[in-house]
């Protein structure tokens, strides 16, 4: 038992790494850096530029379903194994990019395609194989990884950029997402034949979009998706607006990188306490503060308040859909039903990029905006509070994942530690 329990949480470390050099970071997170450059040397548009970033976003969108099935047939270790090459090699194939848009717009398609199997999900289904009662702390640790990856890589990107230029930050960006491959070899383990029980409970697709929950997950994600991308699109121009000097609130992310670092481990300790529409609501009550905070044109103070509050709720959202897949649909298609999910996640995500810009330009400031993202917090508070108790509880499935004993004892049929479930 003491020998599972190391491989569990060995493999919720190794989901972290993995997590952190994948293309949820090293794409998403440094496309942003390497605008300028671009228009630089090749003269391109800033706008035409943006475009890639919506390509790499709507290419998401339609990954994340066949990565959910893929994961659910082969393993997420498998997988992840074939990906992490391709995916740097996606990478370092952009270092040599010629002056072409076509060719850079198909760079930032194949990218994430190439990264397929890098997305969360292949990650936090292995985890979430090893663990019962801890469930929600293992997929904290495992999803801080993508947190600690936000706050470095732009860093790192940004370095790497201002002393080689931006062709070597790329070599080196696909440096790092090699690491996924090492970590999934030799730290990653699938869990073995006694969670096979578990793995087989629970709805398929098909059967999880026939009930009530499911549709509140996919509404509550696609508000989510809007009011985290709203805020981390928007935080520094709307910030600059309120005349904060550029300086200034360049530093205002670090404090909602940092909070979404802490987010991931505090969001998966409480979940093991509390219900998922519990701890939900206090991160959008939260969200609800942050957005008003950003709406009232902020100071420095409450500029950092709001981002540290936006923080705690961004970084909650993949703990929270990671938990809640086992309890309300059981483990059987967690990868397909995670990765729909997902999939919405990006949609709301996208629309909100543009729409809040839009509404910026329309009537000059963004308060209209914020105030139609904390009455979107609002919703998806009540969206979560619909979702009713669990219907795999953590009780019922952790005698299934310990070790069987090697010379099983027979009970009597009276006796009370022979009752199923408990």
């Amino acid at each position: 038992m003491r020998t599972e329990k190391a491989a569990g949480w060995r493999t919720a470390v190794a989901s972290a790494l993995g997590l952190a050099c994948g293309p949820s970071v090293l794409a998403v997170m440094s496309f942003g850096m390497f605008i300028a450059p671009l228009h630089q040397e090749f003269g391109w548009p800033v706008p035409a530029i943006g475009v890639g970033a919506s390509l790499l976003s709507l290419t998401i969108v339609v990954v994340s379903p066949v990565q959910g099935m893929l994961v659910d047939r082969f393993g997420g270790r498998r997988v992840i194994l074939c990906s992490a090459p391709l995916f740097a090699l996606s990478l370092a194939a952009m270092a040599r990019l010629p002056d072409s848009l076509p060719l850079f717009y198909l760079g930032w398609v194949l990218i994430p395609l190439c990264g397929t199997g890098l997305w969360p999900v292949s990650y936090l289904r292995v985890t979430a194989g090893w663990f019962d009662r801890r469930l929600g702390l293992a997929l904290g640790i495992a999803n801080s990884g993508i947190g600690v990856g936000t706050v470095l890589v732009p860093v790192l990107t940004g370095a790497l950029i201002g002393a080689f230029g931006w062709r070597t930050a790329f070599l080196g960006l696909a440096a790092v997402a090699l690491a996924a491959f090492p970590a999934a070899l030799f730290l990653l383990a699938e869990p073995g034949p006694r969670a096979a029980r578990v793995e087989r409970d629970g709805d398929t697709l098909r059967t999880a979009a026939t009930r009530r929950p499911f549709w509140l997950v996919l509404a509550a994600f696609l508000l989510l998706g809007a009011v985290g991308t709203g805020i981390i699109v928007h935080q520094i121009p709307l910030l600059l607006d309120a005349g904060i000097a550029p300086s200034t609130a360049n530093l205002v992310p670090v404090a909602l990188g940092i909070a979404l670092v802490a987010a991931r481990i505090v969001t998966g300790w409480l979940l093991d306490r509390f219900t998922v529409a519990r701890v939900m609501t206090v991160h959008l009550l939260g969200g609800v503060v942050a957005v008003l905070l950003f709406a009232s044109g902020p100071g420095v103070p409450a500029a950092l308040v709001a981002a540290a509050l936006a923080g705690m709720l961004i970084g909650a959202e993949f703990d929270v859909l990671s938990y809640l897949v086992p309890r309300y649909f059981g483990r059987r298609a967690f990868g397909r039903i995670y990765g729909v999910a997902f999939s919405v996640f990006q949609i709301g995500g996208a629309v909100a990029a543009t729409a809040v810009g839009v509404s910026r330009e329309s009537h000059g400031s963004y308060t209209p905006a914020m105030l139609a993202l904390a009455a979107a917090c609002l919703i998806c508070a009540a969206l979560f509070q619909g979702l009713g108790p669990y219907r795999y509880e953590a009780t019922e499935a952790a005698r299934v994942l310990l070790p069987e004993p090697a010379h099983p004892t027979t009970r009597k049929p009276g006796d009370a530690s022979s009752a199923p479930g408990r």
